[in-house]
């Protein structure tokens, strides 16, 4: 009698496809092979309007990431900026920044600080807004 061993495996068809991590910044490139990098990103969208600068990259509902290249005449120039949103177990989305700067340096720790702030605020405008929607699902929420 011969007894067959059959082996058990996870079905690739209920395994969750594999998510493309969010870009990050090699400041050792330098400015231009960054500006380059960020246009030839898959998926990147250019922005238009006031943001022709910012170039979007985005993973639905799990990431999304605006890269912003400055151009002569804005604070920092050249510098090329990420600002990285995830989307947290909780709902809230937080936002991440990293710079590169290649110019002056004071102008650079200035716009560090001005991310650095912001980030804080888009991250608990999030956290509040998520927040607001909790209290208004929950049966014991305001009324």
């Amino acid at each position: 009698m011969t007894l067959a061993i059959v082996a058990l495996a996870p079905c690739q068809a209920l395994a969750e496809p594999a998510r493309a991590p969010p870009p990050d910044l090699d400041c050792s490139i330098g400015f231009e092979a960054l500006r380059n990098w960020a246009g030839w990103l898959p998926g990147a969208e250019r922005g238009s309007g006031s943001r022709p600068n910012v170039i979007t990259v985005v993973e639905p509902d799990v990431w999304r990431v605006e890269i912003t290249i400055t151009e002569p005449g804005q604070t920092a120039h050249p510098a090329v900026v990420l600002r990285k949103f995830v989307k947290q177990v909780t709902g809230v989305w937080t936002a991440q920044s990293k710079a590169c700067g290649f110019g002056d340096q004071t102008s650079f720790a200035e716009l560090l600080a001005e991310m650095k702030a912001e980030d804080s605020r888009l991250t608990n405008m999030s956290r509040d807004e998520v927040e607001e929607q909790k209290k208004k699902l929950s049966p014991l929420g305001s009324p």
